[in-house]
Formats: structure tokens, sequence, C-alpha cells
């Protein structure tokens, strides 16, 4: 957490979406507005910045089971 919940760092960033028009209304800092109502936030969005990271968790998840495999880690 590197904005320390002050919406600075913008990794928190989301878009809002109005739920009677279901038409995006604003982006907000989800660490600034934690209690916001669940129909709010434009879940597609938030799918698409997710995907963008597969690639490299997914090779991040290869070389930490190649390094267990091959230095003998015990998994805690």
């Amino acid at each position: 957490m590197q904005c320390m919940l002050k919406g600075v760092c913008s990794q928190c960033l989301q878009w809002q979406i109005d739920p009677a028009t279901g038409k995006r209304t604003k982006a907000v800092f989800a660490c600034s507005w934690q209690d916001q109502p669940l129909d709010m936030p434009d879940y597609d969005s938030l799918q698409e910045r997710l995907a963008q990271n597969r690639l490299s968790e997914h090779l991040t998840n290869l070389w930490l089971e190649h390094l267990f495999a091959t230095n003998k880690i015990a998994r805690v």
C-alpha cells in the first residue's frame, strides 16, 4: 500500500457505473471509498485490469515452482 489510503498512487482507481442508466459516471479511488455500494463499480473494467497481470503472474508461479523443485525449499 504505497499511498497509505490517500489515493495518490492510482493503483486502486476504478470506474463507477450509475445503476439507473448503466453508464460510467466517474472514476474513484477505491482505497479512500471502501464502503461504496456494490452495484456502482464497473466490474468489467476491473476484470480487464486484472487480466493485464495474468502473464506475469503465471511466469512468476512457474519460476517459484522451479525454485521449490530444484532447491528443496520447504513450503510454509
